[in-house]
């Protein structure tokens, strides 16, 4: 596309750097988009800084393909090892819903990550059930080696896991194992809207929206949880990144939201003034060829207008996608969406740039080229 060449190395989603192996098998969650979603390799396993050294850096997440982590806990054990064998530096996150007392309690050296996953009540949609989520949280005492932890509440979906009671009981709970929670609205891909008509799921948008892309919640919704957050003294995270960048002590939100912060409602983060403060020390001068494979230069703009508004296909665009401002990297040539997470992660500038939708990162990225050869 675009005189780019992409590589099958590695793929990335929005938040991670995804090591790991999918499986044939999971929890059969009704409403998870890998169900449409399989993946076209069934081995991710080039740890990121075989690919490049700054990649040492960036957030990974571990089987976070179809297959449960707690599926093949020693495979994703190997993973952690090999990982920390490289010494590995930026978080390392397994997101969950198996059972955790299986998990083996020693100590690795990395910034290691369980994120417990809970759908907030017990349904045919979801493979988990609340008591394996307690029963898991409970875990976390028993442990001598004592990671970092979180939970994740999703999806929320319209009339079924969004009540008042089911977001009580997650809250009671994440109070009580003094837990942050970070939570998002149902994914509906066309893939997976076919799935769902086909298997006769019951599954709607909330009223006034449709299913796509973006993971939609209604407002209403959305405060009466952030309401409840504050009622319980409970930090909550719209975006995976920020959730993590906070546990993390991170010096910022590493996805750079803080570049759209009315639509993502900085104001009642607590990371608002780091990610504040880091933009705003953010030079326009700034040599970071060492860094980044592209032809580049840093520019400031006080009204750039996100590259998916401006070619339409954004689903629900705000106010903050046309008035993006601060010192950002312009890029000419085309990119791929996870070329430009990874300038984020690795920068903290927002990127102005053409690109299209990929999990797939540019060849430009890889600094041993026999690893391109080998893999075709």
């Amino acid at each position: 596309m675009e005189n780019i060449k992409t590589t099958d190395l590695a793929v990335l989603a929005k938040s991670f750097y995804l090591l790991g192996d999918s499986l044939d098998y999971c929890y059969d969650c009704k409403y998870c988009r890998l169900n449409g979603e399989k993946c076209e390799e069934k081995h991710y396993n080039i740890l990121p800084s075989e690919i490049n050294p700054n990649f040492t850096n960036i957030p990974v997440a571990v089987n976070l393909f179809y297959g449960d982590p707690l599926l093949q806990i020693d495979n994703t054990v190997n993973y952690l090892r090999r990982l920390e064998k490289v010494k590995h530096k930026g978080p390392v996150i397994i997101i969950t819903k198996g059972d955790y007392s299986k998990f083996p309690d020693v100590k690795f050296n990395l910034d290691l990550h369980i994120a417990f996953s809970t759908f907030g009540v017990d349904s045919y949609l979801d493979g988990n059930t609340m008591e394996r989520f307690e029963n898991n949280l409970k875990e976390i005492k028993k442990r001598k080696n004592n990671y970092k932890y979180s939970i994740e509440y999703r999806p929320i979906i319209y009339n079924v896991n969004d009540s008042i009671e089911a977001f009580d009981r997650v809250f009671s709970l994440a109070k009580q194992y003094n837990l942050v929670i970070g939570y998002s609205g149902l994914q509906g891909k066309s893939e997976s809207v076919k799935i769902w008509k086909e298997q006769k799921i019951e599954l709607q948008p909330y009223p006034g929206f449709k299913f796509g892309h973006k993971k939609i919640i209604d407002e209403k919704i959305i405060q009466l949880f952030e309401k409840l957050a504050q009622s319980y003294n409970v930090s909550v995270f719209r975006k995976t990144s920020c959730l993590f960048s906070y546990v993390h002590d991170l010096p910022r939100d590493y996805n750079a939201h803080y570049y759209r912060p009315t639509e993502l409602a900085c104001n009642k983060c607590v990371m608002q003034e780091k990610c504040k403060a880091f933009k705003s020390s953010l030079p326009i001068e700034n040599d970071l060829h060492n860094i980044i494979p592209f032809d580049y230069e840093i520019i400031n703009k006080q009204e750039h207008i996100c590259i998916l508004k401006k070619k339409g296909i954004c689903e629900f665009p705000t106010e903050d996608c046309s008035h993006i401002n601060g010192n950002i990297i312009h890029i000419s040539q085309m990119l791929t969406t996870s070329d430009v997470r990874i300038i984020k992660w690795l920068t903290g500038y927002t990127v102005d740039a053409n690109f299209y939708e990929s999990p797939k990162i540019s060849e430009a990225w890889v600094k041993d080229k026999s690893l391109i050869l080998r893999r075709k």
